[in-house]
């Protein structure tokens, strides 16, 4: 049996130790390789889309690092000595995070199986300080300005193609609604009602919680106008608002997935900046356009404790601090200060 790290106090928590130790010893025994630790200790834990996929790069990477150990037979050294490699290719702030997922992994196996401890309970805090380091400097994210939002918009309007009309449809909804990309892509034409000259979207949001969020009509319009040029005909409510592009051997579209969302957005945002339409340098994902919908919405005058209804953000300082952009040049407001 493979040799686990037992809990000090494990006989007074888990009186039926011998049960435990064959659950362990079951599960020990049917590790064989990264997809038998995807199977046992991340599907069907209610992960959003995009954690689960971050999760599962931190866990792969650290897998095929420790050349394929058992994840029950991980010690400090281990994450350690992944981290220094980590460090060495990528930024401090980006190998925390890998470390986080790592963190939230092996603290999800003590969950099926008390009697372990994990690698960080018996962490010297000497290494816990070094694995907790970020980058320095302000951390406040970029947004587009409703300037730039705009002419990225009118320049995949551009584009008649069934792609481009879904591209333009795509980043109309993110930029105007806030929502996130596993929230977006989770929409059916059932979950959206028209009332009283309002919009309203209905969905499972962020912590499996149900959530509305109001929808901009022209964006709603663009998705309907793609939908029609995609399928020659109205959507049905059980229909998905978003569909992959039909493949040229043949094969159906499907509904729209996050990840796929994501290398949609990034694509455009690159031949954006490419073709000149963003002409500053700034990483554009879907979450970018969450920043912006609240960065613009601030710069056009609603209030912060609006916006965070808005947002459905669950801390005032966080949205203010690392959401809303508010950097910009000072000569604007000398020249009404002291214009002659």
């Amino acid at each position: 049996m493979t040799d686990l790290i037992m809990r000090d106090n494990f006989k007074k928590s888990c009186p039926t130790i011998v049960q435990g130790l064959k659950r362990a010893q079951t599960i020990f025994d049917s590790i064989k390789s990264f997809e038998d630790i995807e199977q046992f200790f991340l599907k069907g834990n209610g992960l959003s889309e995009h954690t689960y996929r971050s999760y599962l790069t931190a866990i792969k990477q650290f897998y095929e690092f420790t050349d394929h150990l058992n994840p029950l037979q991980v010690k400090p050294a281990h994450i350690e000595a992944f981290y220094d490699e980590l460090v060495k290719k990528v930024d401090r702030n980006t190998a925390y995070k890998r470390i986080s997922g790592l963190k939230k992994f092996f603290k999800g196996i003590r969950g099926v199986i008390p009697i372990y401890t994990t690698p960080f309970e018996i962490m010297p805090e000497k290494l816990k300080k070094k694995l907790s380091r970020k980058k320095k400097g302000n951390r406040t994210k970029s947004a587009l300005s409703k300037n730039e939002a705009n002419a990225l918009l009118a320049w995949l309007q551009g584009n008649k193609t069934v792609k481009g009309l879904e591209d333009h449809a795509l980043v109309y909804m993110l930029v105007t609604s806030g929502l996130r990309a596993f929230e977006l892509c989770q929409l059916k034409w059932k979950n959206i009602e028209f009332f009283e000259g309002s919009i309203t979207a209905f969905f499972t949001g962020k912590g499996g919680q149900e959530a509305e969020q109001e929808l901009y009509k022209p964006a709603v319009d663009a998705c309907r106008m793609y939908f029609k040029k995609a399928f020659h005909r109205e959507p049905r409510p059980e229909d998905a608002v978003f569909w992959t592009v039909p493949s040229y051997n043949g094969e159906e579209p499907r509904p729209l997935k996050p990840s796929a969302l994501w290398d949609r957005v990034k694509k455009a945002g690159g031949s954006a900046k490419e073709q000149g339409i963003i002409k500053r340098d700034i990483n554009i994902t879907p979450h970018t356009f969450r920043r912006s919908y609240a960065t613009i919405l601030s710069k056009s005058g609603m209030g912060l404790k609006a916006i965070q209804v808005k947002t459905r953000h669950s801390n005032i300082e966080t949205l203010a601090k690392y959401y809303i952009d508010d950097s910009e040049p000072a000569k604007g407001y000398l020249e009404m200060a002291f214009a002659v």
